[in-house]
């Protein structure tokens, strides 16, 4: 796994626009071993859509390169080079693929499948590759590794490996009966763990997901891409050292291993279509009633249905070739609450897919009240219930069957009542009514009233994450409700709660088709819920490019803030080493969002979308509790951005008056509550949690106010004839002649008696730079952390060598005569150098200065593999 980590049809109305998959192939810039770039290729395989891989494609380089950059300004893999433009975050290019296929079955056919398979992508995000990447990627090298974080990883893995293994024990694929996206993305981030650390011994607490994700690797379209897949024998050491996962090979390697050939035959076994007469139900002489006729029949009478369809079925009806049958659930008494019920009928309704062609069914909800009762009527092919439908569909026995005795009128008029949906129906309110019929069609089958109410969400007061929901309804003149009473802490941790998100995660949406978690996947749902949307855009492109944002908003400036903020309210293991990594994270993602916002209101089209209300719903967040005035004034455009968009009619209904935070809260052991802004309803509340804030406003003045500037050391030096911003802007832009203008005008400004210093350092265990990326990753870490200098520091380091072990040199020029005390002190990367002073009056070590300045290749006889500049 040498290079692993190298890095609708609408529910509602359909997207314009589209190309044609064969006018052009789109063109993915990624390492041929990178799990996100995996997830495209698998689409591009399912959807018969041309998706080429790159030429040469070589991670550090490729993407740093000025094109690359201007596709994604924080040069992050994979990028989907389209004819329309670039597409980057790796789930928002895989819905791309999908998209363009139009109907493309991987994104489910109703507004419910094509929500829970939005639901089950965030959450392999989320709550999946996040957390495989918190335990994973410390003990690689790419980030600081800390036991207790480790600890705290695991068992959020756990918890979410759980939750999937639940749901996965009584279903073969995420959503519905056959591949969708949801599958290729959590199987792509699964990948991940399988391959680099998480072992047998872990996984075996976990069997439905072992099950599900080594049947999703053997299926053909995956193996075409994945090629053979190893599970990690053992978890990676901590190390300095980064090592590289064990990665499988990409496609091209397929053609050096034959046992692919081992999964021709059970392709073949689905694919063939002689099995169908080995069915019993096939061998049974023709009858007179065509079921697809009758079904035609159903769905299409909209008016006097009794007259025509009921009519039309008893004119049908063959008893010599079908038979009737009446079911009862036998556990009524446990239905309690409304939309479990109807979820676990829809369940039953999955499972008795395996029957499509030769049944039709009703399952009716009875009750205003609880207990709710559940009654069905059958229609099977054959005089008696299917011998497989038996012994395959376990529901089965949870039901009392009764075949229906067409001589007795009490009994017809009762199926012809359950057909029509004939409420009340035996002195009851229908609840819900369910049809079997078409393929994948579990939801509802007339348009009833009582299934057109208003979708619930549970949530607490002032959750951003529910903003977006709420926001996207106000937009859409969708009808939302807030749950009554919800208590963070106790209403999401009920049986009934668990039951819709096993996590207990909020918010969750209860909708008339049974209930969606993860806060993006709602508000898509919401946004679908009305056709032709223009929050989702009028284009593919447009399409793409908001997923894009919201992809983005969740893992560059959401979980960046998260990192940053959780740890000092005491909702994480606080870590000094670990905020600063989350911090210069954040502003990369901010300034990368800055540039954009130069020269757009909006982040798609001219419009408010779907992209803005995440975005700016992840942005509160951190405005109204930790990113003060002096950390986002230098991000002038995202300032504006916000500001404007808080201030929007719909979004002022549900945020109400926004509040930026004056101060970044305290490291505190006690979990205290975010100081986030409330709704409407809830803004006369807002003052008994006002004074809590106060508590952290001294700290936050001190970081503010410019007086404490003196402070540091460096500040109190003499004047300098150089001035480093100076300096730092000449290096920027200087793009000709660079020997002649940059670096003359560096000799010029260097101020060596009083003002700075210049330090050669070589890194000490090149040994272990065995991999390339590696070794670039671990020094963007060093980069990472020298943030802290920014101002008194300029620094050039050069990763050298065209074949491994690679050698890691720096340049560094430093305010003072010595290096920095807070550096050494602060910065643990330090003493992994060995630091040299150089001596200008020796006119060997002073080219050598100007040659690292200027990236000359070669390098002391060596070609370069990278040069980072810090400025």
């Amino acid at each position: 796994m040498s290079n692993l980590i190298c890095t609708v049809r609408s529910a509602a109305g359909s997207l314009i626009g589209r190309r044609q998959p064969g006018e052009m192939a789109l063109v993915l810039h990624a390492g041929s071993g990178n799990k996100n770039a995996f997830k495209a290729l698998i689409a591009a395989e399912y959807s018969g859509v041309k998706v080429e891989l790159v030429k040469n494609f070589q991670m550090g380089v490729s993407n740093k390169t000025p094109e690359f950059l201007k596709m994604n300004p924080i040069g992050k893999i994979p990028v989907l080079e389209t004819p329309d433009g670039p597409v980057f975050e790796s789930n928002a290019i895989a819905r791309y693929v999908t998209r363009s296929k139009a109907d493309n079955p991987l994104y489910g056919s109703s507004l419910i499948e094509y929500a829970h398979i939005e639901q089950w992508i965030d959450f392999s995000a989320t709550e999946v590759d996040a957390n495989i990447g918190k335990w994973l990627y410390p003990r690689l090298g790419y980030a600081p590794y800390v036991a207790v974080s480790e600890e705290a990883a695991i068992a959020a893995l756990k918890r979410s490996l759980g939750a999937l293994n639940t749901h996965l024990a009584s279903n073969t694929y995420l959503v519905g009966h056959s591949v969708t996206l949801a599958d290729i993305v959590m199987t792509c981030n699964l990948y991940m763990g399988f391959a680099a650390i998480m072992i047998k011994s872990f996984t075996s607490e976990f069997p439905h997901v072992e099950r599900y994700f080594w049947t999703m690797v053997n299926q053909p379209n995956f193996q075409k891409v994945l090629a053979d897949v190893k599970q990690a024998e053992s978890v990676p050491p901590v190390q300095k050292k980064a090592a590289p996962p064990k990665e499988q090979k990409p496609k091209e390697a397929k053609k050096e291993a034959p046992k692919p050939k081992a999964v021709e035959k059970p392709e073949e076994e689905e694919e063939a279509p002689k099995p169908k007469p080995k069915n019993p139900l096939d061998l049974l002489p023709p009858s007179k009633m065509i079921l697809d006729e009758w079904k035609r029949l159903y769905s299409n009478t909209k008016t006097n249905f009794r007259e025509v369809a009921i009519k039309g079925f008893w004119d049908m009806y063959d008893p010599e070739g079908y038979s009737l049958w009446f079911c009862d659930y036998k556990y009524n008494d446990e239905n309690t609450v409304s939309f479990v019920t109807m979820n676990k009928v829809g369940g039953f309704l999955q499972r008795m897919d395996l029957c499509r062609k030769y049944a039709f069914g009703k399952m009716l909800v009875i009750g205003s009240e609880p207990p709710f009762k559940v009654k069905g009527l059958w229609l099977f092919r054959g005089p008696e219930i299917p011998k497989f439908v038996m012994d395959e569909v376990y529901d089965m026995e949870l039901y009392e069957w009764t075949k229906v005795d067409i001589s007795d009128e009490a009994q017809k008029e009762r199926v012809s009542a359950m057909i029509e949906d004939l409420e009340p129906f035996e002195g009851e309110a229908l609840l819900d009514a369910k049809c079997f019929k078409q393929q994948n069609e579990g939801s509802s089958c007339s348009a009833s009233p009582r299934l057109a109410s208003a979708t619930v969400l549970h949530t607490f007061d002032g959750n951003k994450n529910a903003f977006k929901a709420l926001i996207a309804a106000e937009y859409s003149g969708v009808k939302v409700e807030l749950a009554k009473n919800f208590q963070m802490g106790v209403s999401n941790k009920t049986p009934e709660y668990l039951k819709m998100n096993p996590i207990g995660k909020v918010p969750v949406l209860e909708t008339p088709d049974g209930p969606v978690f993860e806060s993006n996947a709602i508000a898509r749902y919401v946004t679908r819920s009305k056709a032709d949307n223009p929050l989702y855009g009028s284009s593919l492109i447009e399409y793409a490019h908001i997923e894009q944002w919201i992809d983005f908003s969740a893992t560059e400036v959401d979980a960046n803030i998260g990192k940053w903020l959780y740890p000092r309210l005491g909702f994480a293991p606080y870590v000094a080493v670990s905020e600063e990594a989350a911090i210069a994270a954040l502003k990369r993602s901010l300034g990368a969002l800055n540039t954009h916002l130069a020269s757009n209101t909006y982040l798609v089209g001219h419009s408010v979308t779907l992209a803005d209300i995440v975005m700016t719903c992840n942005l509160y967040m951190g405005f109204a509790c930790i990113m003060t005035r002096i950390f986002t004034s230098e991000f002038p455009h995202v300032e504006r951005y916000f500001w404007t968009m808080v201030n929007q009619p719909n979004f002022k209904k549900v945020m109400n008056d926004v509040k930026q935070a004056d101060s970044v809260p305290p490291v505190q052991k006690k979990a205290a509550p975010p100081k986030e802004q409330k709704p409407k309803e809830a803004k006369k509340e807002a003052p008994k949690e006002a004074p809590k804030p106060k508590a952290v406003e001294k700290p936050e003045e001190e970081e503010e106010a410019p007086k404490p500037k003196p402070k540091n050391p460096l500040d109190l030096l003499p004047p300098s004839k150089m001035i480093l911003d100076e300096w730092k802007r000449l290096y920027s832009n200087t793009k000709t002649n660079f020997r002649e203008v940059a670096i003359k005008g560096f000799w010029d400004m260097y101020d060596p008696e009083e003002g700075y210093s210049l330090w050669f350092c070589d890194y000490k265990y090149n040994d272990e730079n065995t991999v390339s990326f590696v070794t670039m990753n671990k020094v963007g870490g060093f980069l990472q952390r020298m943030d802290l200098c920014r101002k008194y520091a300029f620094g050039k380091m050069l990763v050298i060598g065209s074949e491994p072990p690679f050698k890691v040199k720096g340049l560094w020029l430093f305010r003072g005569p010595e290096i920095p005390k807070f550096v050494m002190d602060e910065v643990y990367d330090m003493e992994l150098y060995e630091w040299t002073k150089v001596d200008i009056s020796d006119e060997a070590q002073k080219e050598r200065v100007s040659a690292m300045i200027e990236d000359l290749e070669p390098f002391e006889g060596e070609a370069l593999l990278d040069a980072k500049c810090f400025k």
